[in-house]
């Protein structure tokens, strides 16, 4: 009897361009963002798996891309999904790195083999520059810690919820919608929290999903120690600090969203 051949499902697979380094409190324990961003994904696929969304064989791989360095994956359709990082350099500095970078995410939407594509914080501002959308620092100042944000109904309708508990840690905005793009979300301090492409390939976060407590706790301490946050916003900050998160829903609806063709 001939023997039966299986073929292994292949792996979702996400390219990571690394945009920026944590602080050595949060490098050190936690790792670097490939690594921090890897935690919160699989956190995602095993939320699909506990749901039998995906399969219990279903793998997730990551590669990270240090575009700092002009390191870009070679091939766009080796990837599901690509996700830019947070980063503490501005959306709008005239650097070369995020020039490339800006005209990098541009193109996407001319290139029939570019995978789905995610920005977080500094990677949604840097999703809006590329779409023409009007990116500097929020006349309200910094948005900081856990934080509650309100969905549009087109954003209950990809989010798959009524709201999202998600750290903040921000004082640049995306000020408008670009053209060929809509709301998802909103806070009091941001109007433009989560967008998505009118084609469905691009969809972009101001918060941190990647971020549980203990890594904003840590963020939270070493900033107000050097003045970059003033005592009242950071106590108040720390007061919410250990409130729950929607981590691995969120995660899971981005591991979802990279993953359909």
């Amino acid at each position: 009897m001939a023997a039966t051949i299986t073929h292994a499902k292949a792996p979702i697979r996400v390219a990571l361009l690394v945009c920026g380094t944590p602080i050595p409190a949060v490098a050190v324990p936690y790792g670097e963002y490939p690594a921090i961003f890897n935690n919160l994904l699989q956190d995602g696929l095993k939320e699909l798996k506990e749901r039998r969304t995906v399969g219990p064989e279903t793998e997730l791989v990551m590669e990270g891309f240090d575009v700092r360095e002009d390191i870009y994956p070679e091939r766009l359709s080796d990837y599901d999904g690509v996700l830019i990082t947070g980063s503490a350099s501005n959306a709008y500095d005239d650097l070369p790195w995020i020039n490339k970078l800006v005209d990098y995410v541009a193109k996407f939407p001319k290139d029939n083999e570019a995978p789905k594509l995610v920005g977080i914080c500094f990677g949604h501002q840097i999703i809006g520059r590329a779409f023409n959308a009007n990116v500097s620092k929020s006349t309200r100042g910094w948005e900081l810690g856990w934080t509650l944000t309100d969905f549009t109904e087109e954003g209950k309708k990809f989010w798959k919820e009524d709201s999202m508990r998600i750290q903040e840690l921000h004082q640049d905005v995306v000020h408008d919608v670009p053209a060929g793009f809509t709301l998802l979300a909103s806070t009091a301090h941001t109007t433009n929290q989560s967008m998505i492409s009118k084609d469905g390939r691009i969809v972009t976060l101001q918060g941190h999903p990647e971020f549980t407590g203990p890594i904003m706790k840590e963020f939270i301490k070493v900033r107000t120690a050097n003045g970059t946050f003033n005592k009242d916003l950071s106590e108040a900050s720390l007061k919410v600090n250990d409130n729950t998160l929607d981590r691995a829903t969120v995660a899971a609806r981005i591991v979802d969203f990279v993953r359909k063709a």
